[in-house]
């Protein structure tokens, strides 16, 4: 590991230790053409965040998923999410976060642009766009989503038979990877082993399977 990147990586965990995580950052902040757009924003320490926005007033949301980085020279956590430019915050404290424009300067106003935790982690079900890659063993499935690897049960429920028949279509060999989009939920169901919950996979709407697509690195799929 070259010196330059060592200190890349310290300096963004040490900008990472401002933040009391895991949690979730809520708030209702401006919106030119609405009453407000309601964030929930769930933040891991591995890096990989879940965003909720509703805008107020106009029967929208948009759901994502993505990894975050801290830029420690502006104390600015940035989402690498789907959008084509990062969503970015100002670390204000452990529990606060203030809103950043597109370009990552400062918003100079009196309006409500932060977001506040109380230092707990209460996950949004998200409803979105996903692809990534499934696999299928012993009449369970697993999914690896793209943007962020992480590998989520999925739930035998909804659009998941059509998705079950591509993979049995396309996949000679039992628990290998297929790459797969559809339109999903990512919701808390009870553990198939043990007690409490975790987060799973239902296929709403399922899209295509692409046997010659493979997720790429941690941030993108190709």
């Amino acid at each position: 590991m070259s010196c330059v990147l060592a200190i890349a990586l310290l300096t963004n965990i040490a900008g990472a230790q401002e933040l009391r995580l895991p949690a979730t950052f809520l708030g209702d902040l401006p919106c030119g053409d609405c009453e407000a757009i309601r964030y929930h924003l769930d933040l891991w320490p591995d890096h990989i965040f879940q965003l909720h926005r509703e805008w107020i007033g106009k029967d929208f949301f948009k759901d994502e998923v993505g990894r975050w980085r801290i830029d420690p020279a502006r104390r600015a956590l940035i989402l690498l999410g789907s959008g084509k430019r990062p969503l970015q915050f100002q670390i204000k404290g452990p529990d606060t976060l203030r809103q950043l424009a597109l370009d990552g300067t400062v918003i100079v106003s009196s309006l409500p642009y932060e977001l506040a935790s109380k230092g707990s982690l209460s996950p949004a079900e998200l409803t979105l766009s996903l692809a990534g890659e499934m696999t299928y063993m012993a009449d369970a499935a697993r999914f690896t989503e793209c943007l962020t690897r992480r590998n989520y049960p999925v739930a035998q429920e909804r659009d998941f038979v059509r998705m079950q028949s591509a993979y049995r279509e396309t996949v000679r060999k039992p628990g290998a990877k297929l790459y797969v989009t559809f339109e999903g939920s990512i919701t808390a169901r009870p553990r198939m082993e043990g007690g409490g919950d975790e987060p799973t996979i239902v296929v709403q709407r399922f899209g295509k399977a692409w046997p010659r697509k493979k997720c790429r690195g941690p941030t993108e799929a190709r």
